[in-house]
């Protein structure tokens, strides 16, 4: 993403930062100095300064007790929260911004990780328990740093916390509950990479959790439904790479040589990995049966004079790989029989999406 300056918050640095746990690509983070104005609420601040177009920023990864949410509030527990961050953060106070992936949200705030000096503003306000985690993917920064702060205040009774009056809900399902509305986000497991759908968001442990606007969201970020799993017997079992007159179209077939159906959510066909044409993915929803077909129709997709043909999961792992070196108009490579071993020669009567024995 392009980093762009604005008004008088001054850049400091743009520097890459790994991202923890199962999300190996970097993000770029970027930071500004600015000054706070006020404070809103207990995640929600003002600059003097305009940063991406906006002073309003909405504190990365946290969230806070409402204080006002269409007319009601979470109380004591939301004053608490302002007035502390009001106590950590006076107007005047000079502080540095971070950033992550996506730097501003729905609303036009800007998203960000406040830091005042050493201390990060968000990390305390988890830590002393007048804020929850709330991650939201792409936005991963910190991720394990502030959980283990959750854990230490949930562990200490501090804030919302305290055992003699904890909070009766989390702020989400505060919003939720008084809006009339149920959870609409997926929510995955950090740490083992399942995720559920937004009804079942209590099977995943605040520590671990981590939120996705769409399903689809989640399958990107590399997750897998809970309860389903991937299959690595599934096999590419016939391709015909080169349309004519009777087959106007491409196709990869792709067979379940198994005695169970398998979700192929997010399954992923490719020519050469990390290069050639864009991947396709596999719909949500996608079922193959027990001993059944999936066929991908395409156009253009796959060269004629040779090529690779790949199937991986979701996660990005090569479940099945075949190179042909060469291609003829309605003529395809075939397994003989299904999930067998690859013809020697082209097949001039393909089976699309049936057996090829």
């Amino acid at each position: 993403m392009k980093k762009r300056f604005f008004s008088l918050a001054l850049p400091v640095v743009v520097t890459l930062i790994p991202l923890l746990g199962l999300f190996p690509h970097t993000s770029s983070a970027a930071t500004y100095t600015a000054t706070i104005d006020r404070v809103v609420d207990g995640d929600t601040v003002y600059l003097k300064e305009t940063i991406q177009g906006t002073n309003k920023v909405r504190m990365l990864s946290i969230d806070t007790p409402e204080t006002n949410y269409q007319g009601q509030a979470q109380e004591p527990w939301g004053t608490t929260a302002k007035n502390y961050l009001n106590q950590l953060l006076p107007s005047g106070t000079r502080v540095t911004i971070e950033t992550d992936v996506e730097e501003t949200d729905a609303y036009g705030r800007l998203l960000a990780h406040i830091h005042k000096g050493s201390l990060d503003i968000n990390k305390e306000m988890v830590r002393q328990g007048h804020a929850v985690t709330y991650y939201i993917w792409p936005n991963m920064l910190h991720f394990e740093e502030y959980q283990q702060a959750y854990l230490e205040a949930k562990q200490n009774g501090r804030g919302m916390w305290n055992p003699s009056n904890p909070i009766p809900e989390l702020p989400f399902e505060f919003r939720d509950r008084v809006s009339g509305q149920s959870q609409d986000k997926y929510v995955g497991d950090f740490f083992t990479h399942k995720y559920v759908v937004p009804n079942d968001y209590t099977q995943i442990p605040i520590e671990k959790r981590v939120f996705f606007f769409t399903e689809s969201d989640a399958l990107s970020a590399g997750y897998t439904k809970e309860g389903s799993t991937v299959s690595s017997d599934l096999v590419i079992n016939e391709v015909l790479p080169a349309s004519g007159t009777i087959y106007p179209k491409e196709f990869v077939e792709i067979y379940n040589p198994t005695d169970s159906p398998v979700d192929l959510s997010g399954y992923i066909i490719d020519d050469i990995v990390n290069g050639g044409s864009s991947p396709y993915t596999i719909p949500n929803g996608t079922t193959i049966p027990a001993k059944g077909y999936f066929v991908w129709e395409t156009t253009a997709y796959y060269n004629n004079s040779g090529d690779d043909v790949t199937l991986k999961s979701p996660d990005g792992t090569i479940i099945d790989q075949y190179h042909y070196s060469s291609s003829v108009a309605d003529k395809s490579w075939v397994r003989m029989p299904d999930g067998g071993s690859w013809s020697a020669t082209m097949d001039s009567t393909p089976t699309k999406g049936a057996s090829n024995n």
